[in-house]
């Protein structure tokens, strides 16, 4: 696996020089362009790996006892088959693929960052990943509001939350980030929350990973600048969020070309909710005038996005 970070809370916290939390090869963008960075990665691996084959195909003669093994991995770029041709390309023949040992093997590459990036200034570059049909996944760590710069209202921010430059409230609904990429039937869409179920999330990222073509996973991620009211326990507000209908989980297999709503909803718990986290219990006091028709706006919101996921979960039933 090969991580494309964009800048912000999982780059300074989980990698600041000179240590990383990451065991894998990572490298860390500009906030605007990470889902170009890690594109721009997955190409130059497609390029490695045409010269590769390139070398196989002029030299199948030279391959001996091992012709198979060659031969397979030409026609189908598996695990087992790249294992095969990496275990004996110490010894091979064809001395140009030795220098290449390290590109023999499938990559899989994760396209990582915030709502700030994903919902604002890189969402161009991530229209024009998924757009493409490469093999690469995005993963969106959705904290609905920019984090790493202070807490400022983002696109992914929802109406009546109370932030940085939305200090009455934000006076528009969260862009629906999800429903744009399932304008593209060749993308995996999902939403994931680990709190709320932990096996979901498992799966999702499995099968996100083994399907050959873009992926977006948008997961719920509390922050310290939602200011919970019980502190930083964050598994538990996730559960709450995914429980009262705030943050649903589904997926969509463009494989299957079916769409699964993978959470219910119990909504009389939805203000209960809200209400455990400060950028909504201080709109009444920023906002006397206004906070309950926004907060019911917010609910309502909710309600609609849930029926709209329901009802593309029934009608990929009746296919």
């Amino acid at each position: 696996m090969v991580i494309a970070n964009a800048t912000g809370c999982s780059s300074i916290y989980g990698a600041s020089s000179p240590v990383t939390a990451y065991s894998v090869p990572w490298a860390n963008s500009l906030f605007e362009d990470n889902a170009e960075f890690g594109l721009g990665m997955k190409i130059a691996d497609n390029t490695v790996k045409e010269r590769i084959r390139n070398i196989i195909k002029e030299n199948l003669d030279l391959t001996g006892t091992e012709y198979d093994i060659y031969f397979n991995y030409l026609n189908d770029l598996s695990v087992e088959n790249a294992q095969r041709l990496y275990d004996i390309i110490d010894h091979s023949l064809l001395e140009e693929l030795k220098p290449l040992k390290a590109f023999i093997m499938p990559r899989t590459y994760f396209l990582v960052g915030g709502d700030g990036w994903a919902y604002d200034i890189g969402y161009s570059g991530i229209d024009h990943v998924l757009s493409t049909n490469e093999n690469v996944n995005i993963l969106v760590l959705d904290t609905e509001l920019y984090s790493n710069t202070g807490g400022q209202v983002s696109k992914s921010s929802h109406k009546g939350s109370v932030s940085k430059f939305a200090y009455n409230g934000k006076k528009t609904l969260k862009k629906d980030l999800a429903k744009m990429a399932l304008a593209y039937p060749n993308v995996y869409v999902a939403s994931i929350n680990l709190g709320a179920n932990p096996m979901h999330t498992l799966k999702i990222l499995k099968e996100a990973e083994s399907y050959n073509g873009p992926s977006i996973l948008i997961a719920y991620a509390p922050c310290i600048a939602h200011k919970i009211v019980e502190g930083m326990k964050t598994l538990d507000e996730e559960k709450k969020a995914t429980k009262s209908g705030y943050f649903p989980l589904f997926h969509y297999n463009p494989e299957e070309q079916k769409f699964y709503l993978d959470s219910k909803a119990d909504f009389d718990e939805y203000f209960d909710f809200l209400l455990g986290e400060d950028r909504y219990r201080k709109l009444k006091a920023f906002n006397k005038e206004h906070y309950e028709e926004l907060l019911q706006d917010n609910k309502q919101a909710a309600v609609d996005r849930y029926d709209y996921l329901n009802e593309l979960n029934y009608q990929s039933k009746q296919k």
